[in-house]
């Protein structure tokens, strides 16, 4: 398994989408996009400095300078928690959340997505059942750390569906059923979005730099 710690793996797997992209014929195996099992990641060295959580907050502060100071710590919080509960890369979570809404949390589309992670209340409702999250409606979406709990699951769900990330990451935004239609056509969903995707995250990782496994380490032995 690629570990998501190591930055320079991390700039490795982005060089190599790249390349899937422009071709559009190597599909993105594997688990790329998700961070190690708890395991894995219990032999982590211990390490001092700020942890995941205070990272991602300070990286908001650069990219969300408008996020309310409380909102940006709390979706901090729950971007490093989506790596603990469903091994999504936090950056990835990130650049996702820019490329939908540019961190927007009262973002609204003409189809009816809401919030950080355009989400449509409909399909937040399923998963926040799936996923035991409070639900108070669709006006839920527009806190925006329930909306990244809510969309971090989705996100986690497409890509235990696909084993190809890249799918994956279409299939968040174009919906699952759609992605395996157009694959049962022999095309390829692959898209600006992805490509977008990509970039943004890129810009993350190389901002971010390694993740601190040993964060993780530490909080699943409290």
């Amino acid at each position: 398994m690629i570990r998501a710690e190591s930055n320079t793996r991390r700039v490795l797997v982005s060089v190599g989408l790249a390349i899937a992209l422009s071709a559009c014929q190597t599909p993105f195996r594997g688990s790329l996009w998700r961070t190690p099992a708890p395991d894995d990641r219990a032999q982590a060295p211990a390490t001092a400095g700020p942890s995941n959580t205070e990272r991602i907050a300070e990286l908001l502060v650069r990219h969300a300078p408008d996020l309310h100071p409380v909102d940006r710590a709390r979706v901090a919080a729950a971007v490093e928690s989506a790596r603990e509960d469903h091994h999504v890369d936090p950056l990835l979570l990130l650049a996702i959340i820019e490329q939908e809404s540019k961190f927007n949390p009262r973002a609204s589309s003409p189809h009816g997505s809401i919030g950080l992670m355009q989400i449509k209340p409909f399909v937040a409702r399923d998963i926040a059942k799936r996923h035991g999250i409070p639900w108070s409606g669709p006006r839920t979406l527009y806190d925006p750390a329930a909306n990244v709990e809510i969309g971090a699951s989705y996100l986690g769900e497409m890509l235990e569906m696909y084993p190809d990330p890249g799918l994956a990451i279409a299939a968040y935004n174009l919906g699952p059923y759609r992605v395996q239609r157009i694959v049962a056509r022999g095309q390829s969903p692959k898209s600006k979005y992805l490509t977008a995707v990509l970039a943004r995250f890129q810009t993350f990782s190389s901002e971010f730099g390694a993740i601190d496994a040993a964060a993780d380490a530490e909080a699943g032995a409290e």
